[in-house]
């Protein structure tokens, strides 16, 4: 089976690290490299983009600039994981109400300053902060500017957040049990959308096992991951000159910047266009074989 470049979105399950998943899909695809766009925590589910061999180096150039997760929270109860796999260390016997919550959530819209949890997925000296926190040790993690989009209750403690990479949704759920005096856990956390993969477009686990022969219809073509990069097209001549690293002259008339540069023979490559030439920048496929 000749296995084509691109992503595919697994529905994360609970309990599976977002490394664990990559194995799954490199193992059951026999691909020669996969990695995962985006980190979801063991506890969570949801959207985990993988990229697929030649996917792998488009990577640094796919945009996922907001995220959007579902959650729910346990009030008056704070573990020391801040989900529900921690052990209880803090009790409150407040627990507010829908109206109050509610009341206190505008505050959070914005650039906030967020610390994550120990038991997060962060890396902190070439490491998890969870795989660290699980050993008895403790990560020093800085704080860090996020941005919150929006936040809303879609359902009693339920809520809906859309956010910047790097937001903690354990630790926003912390920070607004601390606005309402009381303390919090996570007690469930999905992500259905990150960048232009959402859920919809995903396949669970054990779904993908079973119809990993047959790719076309969860396979997301380079093409179509890398769309809001313009393309220009290349002749294969040109495409044999970028490939070797060599800068091109084209009669291409357009913006300077970031482009595809695309042949016919299946060449795609990241270039940047100024004045009338293109210099290379990325190769992520040199050519498709025949009949592909």
């Amino acid at each position: 089976m000749f296995l084509k470049d691109g992503v595919i979105v697994i529905d994360k399950p609970e309990g599976k690290s977002s490394a664990f998943v990559d194995s799954v899909v490199k193992k059951r695809l026999k691909a020669r490299k996969v990695g995962h766009i985006g980190t979801l925590d063991p506890f969570a589910t949801g959207v985990l983009a993988i990229a697929v061999n030649g996917g792998t180096k488009a990577i640094p150039y796919i945009k996922t600039e907001r995220k959007t997760y579902e959650f729910e929270v346990m009030f008056g109860k704070r573990t020391d994981t801040s989900d529900k796999t921690g052990t209880v260390v803090e009790t409150s016997g407040i627990v507010p109400t829908d109206k109050e919550i509610e009341a206190i959530l505008p505050q959070f819209i914005g650039e906030i300053s967020q610390i994550p949890s120990i038991f997060s997925a962060i890396k902190v000296g070439g490491k998890r902060a969870y795989e660290l926190a699980r050993k008895g040790e403790t990560p020093e993690i800085k704080p860090r500017k996020v941005t919150i989009y929006n936040l809303e209750m879609i359902g009693e403690n339920k809520f809906k957040a859309e956010v910047s990479p790097g937001t903690y949704i354990r630790t926003l759920a912390e920070d607004i049990a601390k606005a309402l005096n009381t303390v919090a856990y996570t007690s469930s956390l999905r992500r259905i959308k990150d960048g232009k993969f959402s859920i919809e477009g995903s396949v669970s686990l054990e779904d993908f096992e079973k119809i990993a022969d047959n790719l076309s219809s969860v396979l997301i073509s380079l093409e179509n991951v890398l769309d809001d990069i313009p393309v220009i097209p290349v002749s294969c001549q040109d495409a044999e000159s970028l490939m070797q690293g060599r800068c091109i002259s084209t009669t291409f008339i357009g913006e300077n910047g970031r482009y595809l540069a695309s042949a016919e023979n299946g060449f795609l490559e990241v270039v940047d266009f100024s004045d009338g030439v293109l210099s290379p920048k990325k190769l992520l496929r040199s050519f498709l074989k025949e009949g592909e």
